[in-house]
């Protein structure tokens, strides 16, 4: 069951959600400018700061984010492999699925026939997660007023290429200088 958290919810006099925030982010990305590099970003970072497991549901949610992302970029390969671990993870999940207000049945359907339509080499289309429950999609509607998706369709579908990462390059080159300087042994 969802909880009413705290944290999860924007303060100073603002909307105030029942479900979390980055999942309503979530669903805005995947479903409103289709998004989902960025999917996985929000959902990432909720994650780990709720179970971190990497059985949780929300891993799921992210791996069928990736799945599309690799459709869409014609990374047929690296999209099979996300939509068999969504579908693995899915199946473990039924019930923090529907907690989520997601038909577990119908989502695991269609991440499957959206995978072999790509089998098949028909071109992306996007994919809409099956809400079944009202009050997560009066929650996004109200979420979605306040959404500002990305229109440039070009950067959507080459953002890990295209997005600034100068902080993640710079942390790498810090992590294999520091794993170098420990590796530098003397010999007898």
């Amino acid at each position: 069951m969802v909880r009413l958290n705290e944290s999860d919810h924007l303060t100073g006099g603002k909307e105030m959600y029942v479900y979390p925030v980055p999942y309503l982010s979530f669903l805005a990305h995947f479903h409103i400018d289709h998004d989902y590099f960025e999917c996985h970003e929000v959902l990432e970072e909720h994650w780990k700061e709720t179970n971190g497991t990497r059985d949780s549901v929300w891993v799921g949610l992210i791996q069928t984010a990736v799945f599309l992302y690799h459709y869409r970029r014609g990374n047929c390969e690296g999209a099979k492999r996300m939509a068999a671990k969504a579908l693995q993870c899915f199946s473990r999940n039924q019930a923090e699925l529907a907690n989520l207000g997601i038909d577990p049945g119908a989502l695991s359907e269609l991440i499957s026939h959206t995978a072999q339509r790509m089998l098949e080499g028909a071109p992306f289309q996007p994919m809409t997660i099956p809400i079944i429950d009202q009050k997560v999609l009066k929650e996004l509607d109200r979420f979605a007023h306040t959404f500002q998706g990305e229109a440039d369709k070009q950067f959507l579908t080459d953002k890990h290429l295209l997005r600034d990462r100068s902080d993640v390059i710079q942390a790498r080159a810090a992590a294999i200088s520091l794993k170098k300087a420990g590796k530098i042994t003397t010999r007898a």
